[in-house]
């Protein structure tokens, strides 16, 4: 049974009870009728007040219909208590001081699909903030460092270093040796061959001219232009070949000169000017914007980007870290304690704001109903007990009065 069919069910009680006692005599019928009567008064009187709050009992409007008469007063006041004091920063930072957010932070990456659900966001995020970008501008950008890197890097005194190494007994033995390898491929191959051969009959066209006796000796001793460019290759690759066996009087003619030319040129500051003009006007020539700009939407941009793996493997171990160093919890749980305290201080004010504008969605009716909902058990236990409690006085006052009789 619902408290107010209750409180109803008790004043009823007790003004049938002093209907039905007003003929009754004696002491005790007198003390239940006084009981009953006090009961009805309380119970009436409790009834009234309650009543009042919410609408005019009886029509009677003189300070009733309590809530909505004092409606501004009465928000201001509960916004007031709600924003000032339930709602305060200190009441809030008290909670929220007493819990550990960098546990519940672990708790959440490590068993509750946090992790999985950071790194998707973050991966999302990131791709879509590259893709979004000028691969055009960003590749300018891009250039202008890098050439500028390149023209602080010497690179011609490096190359000029790099030859005077080259010029070392370690390095020359080397390179000469690697030198004439690449010759002998050279020589191997058909279309030098067949150079050489064009070659070979321009010169036996002006050496024979118009002498029918040299191109007669020629013929005789069977010195075609393909047998003399097989000889010039034959003795070529026979040279090469005591250079690679190293050793020889030809090998270290060569190694001499290789190494001597090394290292005049590794001095000549002819060559130093030409190559720090050489890399001036290069850097100024050449654009590396189309190759950029193929590179970045190629390997840069995209759903599955290069950098995407390694941008996991560094979200995982940072992850990892933080869940496994108590020193690093517990400066994310004092930045994030401290960050809230700082925003709610700077942003208190949104709370009253908060309130009266969802209390002013309410009409008065409704306003009246919401708040007649929430204590209506407890107002209804008011008028229960006034009844109860009026008895007992009323009771008590006939005791006394019946008493003070027999006295006097």
């Amino acid at each position: 049974m619902q408290k107010k069919q209750k409180a109803n069910l008790a004043l009823a009680i007790s003004a049938a009870g002093f209907l039905g006692t007003l003929p009754a005599g004696g002491f005790f019928g007198g003390l239940l009728h006084h009981g009953f009567l006090a009961a009805t008064v309380g119970g009436l009187a409790d009834w009234f007040a309650v009543t009042a709050i919410f609408s005019k009992p009886l029509g009677i409007s003189y300070r009733t219909d309590i809530l909505r008469r004092n409606r501004q007063r009465i928000m201001d006041a509960l916004v007031m208590f709600a924003s000032d004091d339930l709602l305060s920063v200190k009441n809030i930072m008290q909670v929220v001081r007493r819990q550990d957010v960098a546990q519940l932070l672990v708790a959440y990456l490590e068993h509750r699909g946090g992790r999985e659900r950071l790194v998707e966001t973050v991966d999302h995020v990131a791709v879509r903030a590259v893709n979004t970008l000028d691969s055009a501008k960003v590749a300018g950008e891009i250039e202008i460092i890098l050439k500028d890197g390149l023209r602080t890097i010497p690179i011609e005194r490096v190359a000029m270093e790099g030859l005077q190494i080259l010029a070392e007994e370690q390095y020359s033995c080397h390179l000469i040796k690697a030198l004439a390898e690449i010759a002998q491929r050279v020589l191997a191959s058909p279309v030098l061959r067949e150079m050489l051969k064009e070659n070979v009959s321009l010169l036996r066209q002006k050496y024979e001219g118009d002498s029918a006796g040299r191109a007669l000796m020629l013929s005789s001793l069977g010195l075609t232009d393909e047998r003399i460019a097989q000889i010039i290759c034959e003795r070529m690759e026979e040279k090469l070949g005591e250079v690679i066996a190293g050793e020889t009087p030809n090998y270290a003619a060569a190694k001499a000169g290789l190494e001597t030319l090394l290292r005049r040129l590794g001095q000549d500051p002819s060559l130093l000017a030409a190559l720090q003009a050489w890399k001036t006007g290069f850097l100024r020539q050449v654009s590396l914007l189309p190759l950029l700009v193929q590179w970045i939407d190629a390997h840069v941009k995209g759903e599955q980007p290069f950098w995407l793996a390694a941008l996991e493997t560094f979200l995982n171990e940072k992850i990892d870290a933080f869940v496994q160093s108590r020193p690093w919890q517990r400066r994310v749980d004092a930045f994030f304690k401290n960050l809230l305290e700082e925003e709610l201080t700077k942003h208190h004010a949104v709370i009253p704001d908060l309130i009266r504008e969802r209390l002013g969605e309410f009409s008065d009716d409704a306003l009246v109903a919401m708040v007649e909902s929430k204590v209506q058990d407890d107002l209804q236990m008011i008028r229960i007990n006034g009844a109860l409690v009026g008895s007992l006085v009323g009771m008590g006052l006939f005791i006394l009065v019946t008493l003070a009789e027999r006295m006097w």
